[in-house]
């Protein structure tokens, strides 16, 4: 796949979307020097038809009383690692799967509304799923930072076409 090339008014309407996903193309383009709503339009259409976002609902977990967060790390068989990724993926107490490099094998996020609850549903779900060996959970306290609040670095829009080169 080709890497998908963005400039500063893109990165500036993106910025605006993570704010208010619901941003009209009217509100993005007074906000954006030069830009037209016709054009904000097209542009936001084109970040999502490229796949480089998507507009859509963040649940946020602790207001529904799911106040417990954990990371929890798996060592798996080596040859069960994506069948078991693609599980835990469909598992409505887990927010976050991938593969992962290092000491462990998997990487998951976990929302509970009690630890005992973690507690039971990494012994018994996680845990009893074949081809996994240990887990191992650590509980986040507190979160400053997800995903969908990762912002497009400068480097990524600033590139000049000589460095694009390189």
């Amino acid at each position: 796949m080709d890497q998908i090339k963005i400039d500063a008014i893109d990165a500036a309407i993106i910025d605006l979307l993570q704010q208010d996903g619901r941003t009209s193309a009217v509100d993005i383009a007074s906000q954006v020097e030069g830009l037209t709503p016709r054009m904000a339009r097209y542009r936001m259409e084109r970040l999502v038809r490229e796949g480089v976002i998507s507009i859509t609902a963040v649940v946020h977990p602790k207001p529904l009383g799911y106040t417990v967060m954990a990371d929890v790390l798996i060592e798996a068989e080596a040859g069960s690692i994506p069948d078991i990724v693609q599980h835990l993926a469909k598992l409505d107490s887990v927010s976050y799967a991938s593969a992962a490099t290092g000491d462990r094998d998997i990487s998951i996020q976990v929302v509970a509304r009690a630890v005992d609850e973690l507690y039971e549903f990494v012994l018994n779900e996680v845990q009893g799923i074949p081809g996994v060996r240990r887990t191992q959970t650590y509980l986040l306290p507190f979160a400053l930072k997800f995903t969908y609040n990762w912002k497009v670095p400068k480097v990524v829009y600033c590139q000049t076409d000589d460095e694009d080169q390189k």
